[in-house]
């Protein structure tokens, strides 16, 4: 998974088909657009997806504004589960 968030100067993700082609050869499978005043963030997932491919992807979503689009990576998944009451009374 990888996090990529691009300032509006970045401007408009492209999500049509020749990026989701690109996005595929990479192994993403799932890609989640999130937005505020300030910024775009897209989560990219995939199980074959190798996050050091990051720059391809920004490159095919962002043609032409790589350089002004942070990426984050995961340093640690946390899974949640009911609290040990709730396991209790299952």
């Amino acid at each position: 998974m990888v996090l990529l968030v691009a300032a509006v100067e970045a401007g408009e993700p492209v999500v049509g088909p020749a990026a989701a082609e690109r996005l595929r050869e990479l192994g993403i499978t799932r890609v989640s657009l999130l937005r505020d005043g300030q910024a775009t963030g897209l989560v990219l997932e995939g199980w074959a997806f190798d996050p050091t491919r990051a720059d391809d992807a920004t490159r095919a979503i962002f043609p032409g504004a790589a350089a002004r689009v942070r990426t984050f990576h995961e340093i640690q998944r946390v899974d949640v589960s009911g609290s040990r009451d709730d396991r209790r009374t299952a």
